[in-house]
């Protein structure tokens, strides 16, 4: 049922201007948000966070909601992702990277180093566009979740193929295939905005909370000596059909002698936090995060 559903809204897509598509889908996941009470919660915690106002504040509650209503115009494009090319895409692209020669470049000159490049990105305005248009550019591969329903799987894994992107499932060997790419001098983007237990965690300050996240991305890289690239494309207000485009300035993992691999893993993963701030910061509403982020005793009274 959910692949002819993906079928038919892929074909819908193709057939529906930008403008029109995008707004027909941010109306709906807006019902979403006021039909679903937990999401809108979490939604609107995170959203104080960002703004560091409290959750009963007004414009705490627009923004969490045009953040629903942003993920929609995300949705609608990745509907329509199998109808355009990576080149297509990039000719919609405004880099805005701090680079003289822009994220080409400043990609170029981190695979010159020879050990590879993660490029940390987040659920963020449009991480698939953002994909395919460096992989219209560079070799790249991408980690991703698999889909239990095998040909949804196929579908969508399909899609980010055709775009020359390579992917390499989260789940099972996904760690090793990452290492082995990175020391093949490939660059493979990693979606790291996840939140975690104190338990399983590496602790972040993030919005000038406390809070818990991954730490294999900071780890992998360390082991391989590879540059970190925190990379974002986001949308550009009122047009439909332009991105803005960001690699922040390198990150190099390379280990410190007498310097615990933990505390060199926290210290890379808050660097890759702090870009990832710095860039919500700029355009709040396009951050999709409708899971808890913060322990809730951090939200600010």
């Amino acid at each position: 049922m959910i692949y002819w559903l993906l079928r038919s809204a892929s074909w819908l897509a193709r057939l529906t201007p930008g403008r029109a598509r995008q707004r027909i889908a941010g109306l709906l996941c807006e019902a979403v948000y006021w039909c679903w009470p937990e999401k809108r919660h979490n939604t609107i915690n995170n959203m104080a966070h960002v703004l560091g106002r409290p959750p009963t504040d007004r414009r705490v509650r627009q923004m969490a909601r045009r953040s629903w209503r942003n993920y929609g115009r995300y949705l609608g494009d990745f509907f329509n992702f199998p109808n355009l090319t990576g080149p297509q895409m990039l000719q919609h692209l405004v880099d805005v990277s701090p680079h003289a020669g822009g994220w080409t470049e400043l990609a170029k000159e981190a695979l010159a180093r020879g050990k590879g490049i993660i490029i940390a990105t987040a659920h963020f305005g449009n991480w698939d566009v953002a994909g395919a248009m460096v992989a219209a550019r560079i070799s790249m591969a991408a980690v991703a979740e698999t889909f239990k329903d095998p040909r949804v799987n196929a579908l969508v894994q399909g899609q980010r193929a055709e775009k020359n992107i390579r992917v390499i499932p989260m789940e099972g060997s996904g760690a090793r295939k990452i290492l082995q790419a990175l020391r093949n001098n490939e660059a493979v983007a990693i979606v790291v905005d996840r939140p975690m237990t104190p338990n399983d965690g590496t602790p972040i300050t993030f919005f000038g909370s406390k809070t818990y996240v991954p730490g294999g991305p900071a780890a992998l890289a360390l082991k391989a000596g590879a540059t970190i690239l925190p990379g974002f494309a986001w949308y550009a207000e009122g047009m439909p059909t332009v991105y803005y485009g960001r690699m922040y300035r390198p990150i190099i993992a390379e280990p410190v002698p007498g310097k615990s691999t933990e505390a060199q893993v926290a210290e890379l993963t808050q660097r890759i936090y702090d870009a990832l701030e710095a860039m919500i910061r700029e355009a709040p509403t396009q951050w999709y995060m409708f899971r808890p982020f913060w322990p809730e005793e951090t939200l600010q009274a």
